[in-house]
């Protein structure tokens, strides 16, 4: 099982964007199965930050395309915070005072820690310092 993060997502769509090659050969390596992954989940906050993210670097027209087709999508989970993880995101938020942590960055570490998921499609270091594999990985 695979997070993928709103880095991810961003790079995907935003060409301008330092890693949209890598996430670009990522995703087809996904898709052609040379990357095997079992399952793909995201969350209910990171599709609210990669929307924002897309209109305000992209454009609305590309954001609304990109909604539509995460919404749409049968490959990718999507799943909500909701209460518990939510107050468990707090409990992270709150105990890493010397780590810069985004709060949707903690929703993310409380849904992969109570998910078992231990690999995330990013580019943002802080899940790798959570102690995540970060994905993906080029020699």
């Amino acid at each position: 099982m695979i997070f993928v993060d709103t880095s991810a997502f961003l790079a995907i769509v935003n060409e301008k964007d330092n890693n949209h090659k890598a996430a670009k050969t990522f995703l087809e390596g996904i898709k052609n199965g040379k990357v095997r992954v079992k399952k793909i989940i995201t969350s209910d906050y990171i599709i609210d930050e990669t929307l924002t993210r897309i209109r305000y670097s992209v454009g609305h027209k590309e954001a609304v395309k990109w909604g539509k087709d995460i919404l749409a999508s049968r490959v990718v989970e999507k799943m909500d915070v909701g209460k518990e993880l939510f107050e468990l995101a707090w409990e992270i938020f709150e105990n890493y005072e010397d780590k810069k942590l985004s709060f949707t960055d903690c929703t993310s570490f409380a849904l992969m820690k109570k998910r078992n998921v231990e690999k995330v499609f990013s580019f943002d270091k802080d899940f790798e310092n959570m102690g995540f594999s970060l994905l993906p990985r080029f020699s």
